[in-house]
C-alpha cells in the first residue's frame, strides 16, 4: 500500500511541476510516463484518464494555498512574504502563473481564484501597509490584482527562461514602475 501511495504521488508531482514549466499541453500520459519511470498502464491504474489526474493536480495546487495560508498567517512585513519559507514552493507560483495564462479555461480559472482565497486577504493587508495605502479602498483592491497578477504572469520569464527570474527581482520591478509613476 505504501508503495502504490508513493507511485500515485510520484505522477502527481512530476505532473504538477511539468504543468507549471509548461502549462496543461505538458500533460500527456507517455511525456508523464517517461520521465516518472513507471508504464502508462500505472497511470491509467490511479487515474483512469489525464481529466481525472489533472483533477487531482488542480486539487494539489490548491492543497499548496491552504500551506501558504498556514505559513503567512503570522507575517507582519510585506517583505517576508519573499524569504525562503514561501520562495521554496516555486513550483507552486509556476502552476499559479499557468493558471492565469489559461484562465479561459473556466477549470483553471476556478482553481485559481479558488487556490487565491487562502492568501489574498493576508497579502493585501501586507501589501496596504508597505505601500501606506487604504486597505477598504475598492481601487486599492483592484491595483493590488492587477500587481499580484502581473507578478505570476512575469515570474520566471527572464531572457525567455523558465526558472530564472527571482520572484524578488520581479517584485523591485513592479515597485520601480510604480515609483515612477507616483
Amino acid at each position: 500500500m505504501a508503495e502504490e501511495l508513493n507511485n500515485k504521488e510520484k505522477w502527481i508531482l512530476t505532473g504538477y511541476d511539468l504543468f507549471g514549466r509548461i502549462g496543461p499541453e505538458a500533460l500527456n500520459v507517455e511525456k508523464l510516463s517517461n520521465i516518472v519511470g513507471l508504464n502508462r498502464s500505472s497511470f491509467y491504474h490511479y487515474f483512469g484518464d489525464i481529466a481525472v489526474f489533472e483533477s487531482h493536480l488542480l486539487d494539489y495546487h490548491i492543497s499548496k494555498y491552504q500551506m501558504f495560508h498556514d505559513i503567512i498567517k503570522d507575517y507582519d512585513k510585506f517583505e517576508m512574504l519573499f524569504e525562503d519559507d514561501v520562495m521554496r514552493h516555486k513550483e507552486v507560483l509556476a502552476f499559479q502563473r499557468q493558471l492565469l495564462i489559461n484562465l479561459s479555461v473556466p477549470k483553471y480559472n476556478e482553481c485559481s481564484l479558488k487556490a487565491r482565497t487562502y492568501t489574498e486577504k493576508k497579502t493585501y493587508e501586507l501589501w496596504s501597509a508597505f505601500n501606506n495605502v487604504e486597505k477598504d479602498s475598492e481601487e486599492q483592491w483592484t491595483l493590488f490584482r492587477a500587481i499580484r497578477d502581473f507578478y505570476y504572469i512575469h515570474y520566471g520569464q527572464a531572457d525567455g527562461q523558465t526558472d530564472k527570474t527571482d520572484p524578488k527581482d520581479v517584485l523591485v520591478l513592479l515597485h520601480s514602475y510604480f515609483s515612477q509613476n507616483k
